[in-house]
């Protein structure tokens, strides 16, 4: 279905975070969020919306430089402009700029968005190899706390409903061990314990030794635990240890999942649409990574529920993603303040509600 661009809007949106439950990794805080919110329009006034989680730390991105490109450069590519699909808007993209995918990912969510709704359907609807799925469990990750912060939100996290904890791992001056133990000791061997490193270990040797000494506390699966421009040491840890390897850092594109399909470097693959830069490579790549026999779950960059409709729409509608088996990273909810949209993506005892309205199902609120 032909639609036309006349209007490319982006503006800065900065949203609360409980204080208690910043995310504290290798690579830093993530303890505010300044994103940018992007709104395409199209010539019978139908609006679709992404946003751009832009966190220095992780992908280089602002929401100032992301402003900036839009408005300079992004704008005039695409206004007046006839697409019969989204994905030609990312090809554009990809051609006019390199690297910034999040930003990439915020303008080809919302042109998912408004090619949905100009149909009147759900982006699930149109993409889908199963029915959706009602909802999808989410994993909390528990930032590199002390062992006392750590059990708390161990067990708040488990009081509200979710099974699954990602433990951010490999700060140094923190004993892991020591809180992994205090949470099997608080809540036993029922949560499913999993830990992410962000890229911490610095050479094969001290990933291998490090996830071995975390091994005692039946680790469901190990993420990102080398550089992230080093996907050979990954998959050399991923043959030493008896443990499914979970890469992140290490593959943003098609490309570099093809690299680390080709050495073997990992078991499954964290997928989400602001680091692949746009719904339409996470596409391509859950179905890619499937071929392959791998499965995949979603990662995630803080993103907002605006963020997050889009992410539950790729796990609750393909059979790449196992849902039941491997939780994903859709917390949202126990770590902002307040939703961003309407109507709120409901977090139901440690399942995130797939929103199955027009488009992604929700819009954005204005600050």
């Amino acid at each position: 279905m032909s639609f036309q661009i006349t209007k490319v809007e982006a503006r800065i949106a900065n949203y609360s975070l409980h204080q208690d439950r910043v995310i504290i990794t290798s690579l830093g805080i993530h303890d505010r969020s300044r994103y940018l919110i992007i709104t395409l329009t199209d010539e019978l006034e139908n609006q679709g919306f992404g946003e751009a989680a832009t966190v220095m730390i992780w992908s280089g991105e602002a929401a100032e430089t992301g402003l900036w490109i839009v408005e300079n450069r992004i704008t005039p590519l695409l206004t007046g402009s006839h697409f019969d699909h989204p994905s030609e808007i990312l090809t554009i993209l990809d051609r006019a700029l390199q690297g910034n995918p999040f930003l990439k990912a915020s303008i080809d969510i919302a042109a998912w968005d408004l090619w949905a709704k100009r149909q009147g359907k759900s982006v699930a609807s149109l993409i889908g190899d199963r029915e959706p799925v009602e909802s999808v469990p989410t994993r909390f990750s528990i930032g590199a706390y002390s062992v006392e912060d750590t059990v708390r939100l161990a067990v708040e996290s488990w009081e509200a409903g979710i099974r699954t904890l990602k433990i951010k791992t490999g700060v140094p001056g923190l004993d892991d061990v020591a809180r992994l133990k205090a949470v099997r000791e608080r809540l036993g061997e029922e949560p499913i314990l999993t830990i992410d490193a962000n890229g911490a270990y610095q050479t094969e040797d001290q990933a291998v030794a490090a996830i071995e000494a975390l091994l005692p506390f039946n680790l469901a699966l190990v993420e990102q635990p080398t550089p992230r421009d080093r996907i050979g040491m990954m998959a050399r840890v991923k043959q030493r240890v008896d443990v499914p390897i979970l890469a992140d850092e290490s593959i943003f594109t098609p490309g570099e999942l093809a690299e680390a399909l080709d050495c073997d470097a990992m078991d499954l693959l964290s997928l989400y649409p602001g680091k692949n830069g746009g719904f339409t490579n996470s596409l391509k790549m859950a179905q890619t990574a499937q071929n392959a026999g791998k499965y995949c779950v979603i990662g995630s960059n803080m993103e907002t529920d605006l963020g997050q409709a889009a992410m539950v729409c790729l796990a609750a509608s393909l059979t790449a993603f196992p849902v039941e088996e491997y939780a994903s990273d859709l917390m949202t909810g126990m770590i902002y303040t307040a939703s961003s949209t309407s109507p709120v993506l409901e977090l139901n005892n440690g399942r995130l509600v797939t929103p199955l309205g027009t488009g992604f199902g929700v819009e954005p609120l204005h600050d």
